[in-house]
């Protein structure tokens, strides 16, 4: 659903352009992948700026040449590099994002516009529920009603957005316009996925409940991978797993969402089971960034 960058203070080789030169390629572009996507380059203290315009987020380019740039801010494989390509005219046509593809420049971009439909909290609440992300066991959203709008929660960070029906089955974020929701249908009239900014696939799923035999696999002590002095120790409780702080004695409560994912509600803390291609426990993933290696014994 979103795009994840990690700062990195980089030393890039840059050039200044002029005028004429920024004014061939700055402009609006859409995604050749996914028609509802574009992104806005503009100027700003001699960096070229990509405002998506799905989620508002700004990235910031570094001239290497005049057609040639690279990202300050960088995903974990490094700086995005990206490439404009000229037509006849002398002004950029389309830009290559590396990783991600080709984007074509757009001389009559228009702002998405929806439409709200006239609704009732009771035609929001069927929508309620919890999805997975397809293939990704460590990826769920929730969805509740509040104040007549569908709210989408984030499991890994606890951000929240919402939405409003422009049809009986496709929701829209005044926020972001261009973060939609199309769900699907089934006969029986139950929902059973979404499909987010026409791309991310999410499956409807319940929460489950674990056998203690599960559960105490799981129990006995692990340590930071980035610090060993901070260890934590994992015991089973009632369909639960119950994560103590060695090093402040704090407990956290955390149920199971799947088999391997753990997720405190209130205090939007998550716990990802890790297991090596065999099946056999390697540690945890807390808070979707801080791994925890199983300590031996």
């Amino acid at each position: 659903m979103k795009k994840y960058f990690v700062l990195s203070f980089i030393l890039l080789v840059s050039t200044s352009l002029n005028a004429q030169q920024w004014q061939a390629i700055t402009g609006y572009y859409q995604s050749a992948n996914n028609k509802e996507q574009y992104v806005q380059f503009f100027v700003r203290e001699n960096q070229l700026v990509a405002k998506l315009l799905w989620n508002n987020a700004e990235l910031h380019f570094i001239p290497e040449s005049e057609l040639v740039f690279n990202s300050k801010e960088a995903e974990e494989g490094g700086p995005i590099h990206i490439v404009f390509h000229k037509d006849s005219s002398g002004s950029a046509d389309q830009v290559d994002v590396a990783k991600i593809g080709i984007w074509k420049r757009v001389k009559d971009y228009k702002p998405i516009g929806h439409k709200e439909m006239a609704h009732t909290p009771e035609q929001i609440k069927p929508f309620e529920g919890l999805y997975k992300l397809q293939n990704r066991e460590d990826r769920f959203i929730q969805f509740v009603e509040r104040d007549n709008r569908l709210i989408l929660k984030q499991s890994w960070a606890g951000d929240e957005v919402f939405f409003l029906p422009e049809s009986e089955l496709n929701f829209y974020s005044p926020v972001i316009p261009a973060f939609v929701l199309d769900f699907t249908k089934e006969k029986d009239g139950s929902i059973s996925r979404v499909l987010a900014f026409k791309h991310d696939v999410w499956i409807r799923v319940s929460k489950i409940e674990l056998s203690q035999g599960v559960l105490k696999k799981y129990e006995g002590k692990y340590r930071s991978k980035d610090d060993p002095d901070n260890q934590v120790e994992i015991r089973a409780g009632n369909n639960s797993i119950i994560v103590k702080q060695l090093w402040d004695g704090k407990e956290i409560v955390v149920v199971p969402w799947s088999e391997t994912y753990f997720y405190n509600e209130g205090q939007s803390y998550s716990l990802q089971i890790v297991k090596d291609k065999d099946g056999n426990l390697q540690g945890v993933q807390v808070l979707d960034t801080n791994f925890f290696e199983r300590m031996p014994g």
